[in-house]
């Protein structure tokens, strides 16, 4: 249950990520938010070597840094795209 909890949020994060970074109409202090949610989670699951926890703190330091400096658009796509992934994934296991 608590799974799909998290996947749930992070297709919700990458969902707001790419609108953000996309056409920047959500506020950079809600992504600020998110992102310091992503990199907590990241950190408390790291502690079992998981890879996908590794790649949540960097996609998370990534979206942190988004919301003081204009990242590529493709950065944007592919952090978005990862998040999304990983929301479904989490939703259908």
């Amino acid at each position: 249950m608590i799974i799909k909890v998290l996947g749930i949020l992070d297709l919700f994060v990458g969902l707001v990520f790419w609108t953000f970074g996309i056409f920047h109409i959500i506020p950079s202090n809600f992504v600020l938010i998110l992102g310091l949610f992503l990199l907590v989670k990241g950190a408390v699951f790291v502690i079992n070597l998981n890879s996908v926890s590794i790649l949540d703190i960097i996609s998370a330091l990534i979206i942190i840094l988004a919301t003081s400096v204009v990242l590529p658009k493709l950065v944007v796509i592919l952090i978005a795209i990862f998040l999304i992934q990983k929301g479904i994934f989490s939703m259908l296991s």
